[in-house]
């Protein structure tokens, strides 16, 4: 009895040597990805410079308007207007902020001061950028200045639309 039982244990070791190891034949791994999104918002708007004079260039601060941003990447923004001011005898916007007859521009400045970083807001093709890598998520202050007319055709209200657009 000892040695049958002696031979099935040798018996059932070599059977449980002999056979492989059970293998996994499939892995998963997670992959990810974040899109870019890109994501601005003003407050402030609108904006009256009120009556102003033939030569004028009345200003905000430049801190007056708040650009909220939620862009997940860092942002270019470019500032301009849509088109030419109307109201009235409509005025030409200058892409120089140029004062003219019936002719009226406009500065920006992010968060500064006057004179220092000021940027041109045209109406052309060639935009200036308010903001050059701005951080993801991280909002910005600016400010507007107008350069009004050296003279006006008529006393109508006049409005223009300013457009800020961001891109990665």
């Amino acid at each position: 009895m000892k040695k049958l039982l002696v031979l099935v244990f040798l018996a059932v070791l070599m059977i449980a040597t002999t056979v492989p190891a059970v293998a996994s034949t499939t892995t998963d791994l997670t992959v990810t990805a974040t899109p870019t999104h890109i994501s601005i918002s003003v407050s402030g708007s609108p904006y009256d410079f009120t009556t102003v004079a033939a030569s004028a260039t009345p200003s905000t601060a430049t801190d007056y308007f708040t650009v909220t941003n939620g862009s997940t990447v860092a942002i270019d923004v470019e500032i301009y207007v849509t088109g030419d001011w109307t109201g009235g005898v409509g005025w030409t916007h200058s892409d120089t902020a140029t004062a003219g007859a019936d002719t009226a521009g406009l500065s920006a400045n992010k968060g500064g001061s006057w004179g220092t970083g000021d940027v041109i807001v045209k109406k052309s093709a060639a935009y200036e950028k308010i903001a050059t890598a701005q951080a993801a998520t991280t909002n910005f202050d600016f400010g507007l200045k107008l350069y009004a007319p050296t003279s006006f055709s008529d006393g109508v209200e006049k409005s223009v639309t300013v457009r800020l657009s961001a891109a990665a």
